[in-house]
């Protein structure tokens, strides 16, 4: 029995080490894993890591040009809006890819992903890069 306790108590300490640092690194879709509904957590986790990336990058491009004149800022703030618009519609479309099945969801949150880092990338190149 004390041989149980024992074993039971080293489990929790090891999955909870594991779990900790799991969340203490910062993830990446393709470390994301197993069923469907812990890639969906994960992938979410993940979408909440670039998306935090993609604004503080768009920060930086916004205090970069307005070091410039206003029209070049209206238009980058304006090119972010649409791209906001776009990324939204293509990642419904490949959403709608999977007829209302559960790999949806993950289908979106994928792309959500794929779409913000290349936005990143793009808004480092063009406006932080020079």
């Amino acid at each position: 029995m004390e041989g149980k306790i024992l074993s039971m108590i080293f489990l929790v300490v090891v999955a909870s080490t594991h779990a900790t640092s799991q969340q203490d690194e910062k993830r990446d879709e393709t470390k994301c894993c197993c069923t469907t509904y812990e890639i969906s957590i994960c992938l979410s986790e993940v979408n909440r890591n670039v998306d935090g990336d993609l604004n503080e990058t768009y920060r930086q491009a916004i205090a970069m040009v307005e070091k410039s004149n206003k029209e070049d800022l209206d238009s980058l703030k304006d090119a972010h809006r649409k791209w906001l618009d776009y990324r939204d519609a293509e990642c419904k479309a490949e959403y709608g890819l999977w007829g209302g099945g559960s790999g949806g969801p993950n289908a979106r949150a994928m792309c959500l992903i794929r779409l913000t880092k290349e936005r990143t990338a793009d808004l480092k190149s063009t406006y932080l890069e020079r």
